[in-house]
């Protein structure tokens, strides 16, 4: 049988390993598609900041996958694109909110702009790294710089740099306002939580674990956020332009079916795996997926919630630790990218939360010969698309996320009322000696 620190030490350097082969995977990556995301940002920023935001849906159909297509040259779109040197861009499926935000660059030229983005996005990154340590209880300096070279080397975030996405603003926003939560400023952290779901509608996944501890200022404050915001986007962009995104862009990107072309691969959510296998089906319409198949995806999907979200109930005299409720929050944000309609490998750095988690009770050496192994199969399955190893990453996920909310429920039930006594007897002897002194 191994020793504890002898396993400890082989999860440790294999999970080394990954990262590093992560790391040199860089160069496999087309030189054609760098700072393509970034691409279609910075398209429709110049559209918004030339008054023209009815534009920013040009080409996107109902209930077409608008999904990796080629803005049409003839459109808006494609032609303030190539005004400003960039030959070939994709269609904009977000929120206008991106669009918004990112006008001020295009005060520069596109390649300034993706440098002077990649580098908010490193602070970005250093900044949620210092906040996931510190909620964490990582106090020394060393396990605190492991992580955050650990959240650089992470495959998805690479591949958030050299696509120029947007995926590490929005975990920027979530852990400020987990942050923001756990200080008692609620109203700020209702705003960050709002505004991450404004840019992209992934985040809004955290409502369910405050749902589950009934926390309802928290979630009046988000409301409230969401409300102000949909204002604002109102005012900017003009009734019209929200009208094209709910009525064109949401319908059509809800389906998330890409069938099993090689890019197919790449789309790391549980609804991939079932239109996956339809394809290989014989006698089947490849071309069109059945509508039964679209809603059982989705009720897989809400049935994964809705059990997580069950697992994740307080009663009212269980006080939850700061790190319980980052734990929580974190594992949803790693569900999120499994259910998500859509998931690229750039989506999972918000899975990057629980990952430092799970690692944390690694090193520690609470956790289990399951919890582990699931954790070093999860990161080998973000190397690649090959072999089909991306539709490994969101069952290996949700798989991980249940267990690691089920360790969650079970440490509350076992250690918290002993730590709550701790606290009483604490406030108990310090009142005695208050009136001893008085």
């Amino acid at each position: 049988m191994m020793k504890p620190a002898f396993k400890l030490r082989l999860v440790l350097a294999s999970t080394a390993l990954i990262l590093l082969a992560g790391t040199f995977s860089l160069r496999y990556w087309s030189r054609a598609e760098k700072a393509s995301s970034f691409s279609v940002y910075y398209t429709a920023a110049c559209l918004v900041r030339s008054n023209l935001n009815l534009h920013l849906y040009d080409g996107v159909e109902r209930n077409v996958n608008p999904q990796l297509v080629v803005a049409n040259p003839a459109t808006t779109f494609a032609r303030t694109a190539r005004e400003h040197g960039i030959p070939t861009v994709m269609l904009y499926l977000y929120p206008p909110t991106m669009a918004d935000l990112l006008v001020p660059l295009t005060v520069f030229s596109p390649p300034v702009a993706f440098v002077l983005w990649n580098m908010l996005n490193s602070v970005l990154l250093l900044a949620a790294s210092i906040m996931l340590t510190q909620m964490l209880g990582i106090r020394s300096l060393g396990w605190a710089g492991l992580v955050a070279v650990s959240l650089i080397c992470f495959r998805p975030t690479l591949s958030c740099f050299h696509f120029g996405q947007a995926s590490i603003l929005l975990l920027f926003l979530v852990m400020a306002g987990v942050s923001l939560h756990a200080h008692g400023r609620k109203n700020m952290a209702g705003f960050m939580f709002a505004l991450a779901a404004a840019i992209k509608l992934t985040p809004l996944i955290v409502i369910v674990p405050f749902v589950a501890w009934r926390d309802w200022k928290m979630l009046r404050a988000i409301a409230l956020w969401i409300a102000a915001i949909m204002g604002a986007l109102w005012i900017v962009n003009g009734s019209e332009t929200l009208n094209l995104y709910f009525r064109l862009v949401l319908p059509s990107m809800s389906g998330g079916n890409l069938g099993a072309e090689n890019f197919g691969y790449a789309n790391r959510t549980l609804g991939n795996i079932f239109y996956t296998l339809y394809h290989y089906l014989p006698g089947v319409d490849h071309d069109a997926t059945p509508n039964a198949l679209m809603w059982a995806v989705k009720l897989v999907s809400l049935l994964v919630i809705a059990y997580a979200g069950w697992l994740s109930q307080v009663k009212k005299e269980d006080k939850l630790l700061d790190d319980q409720r980052l734990g929580m929050i974190a594992i949803f944000l790693l569900l999120s990218c499994c259910v998500a309609p859509f998931s690229w490998l750039y989506a999972w750095v918000l899975s990057a939360p629980a990952l430092v988690m799970f690692g944390k009770r690694i090193s520690e050496q609470r956790s289990n010969a399951v919890e582990s192994t699931l954790f070093l199969l999860f990161l080998v399955s973000l190397l690649t698309s090959k072999f089909h190893l991306g539709l490994a990453t969101p069952p290996l996920g949700v798989a991980l996320a249940i267990i690691g909310l089920h360790r969650l429920r079970l440490g509350r039930h076992l250690e918290e009322p002993t730590i709550w006594r701790l606290h009483l007897k604490l406030a108990e002897a310090q009142r005695a000696r208050s009136r001893k002194t008085f």
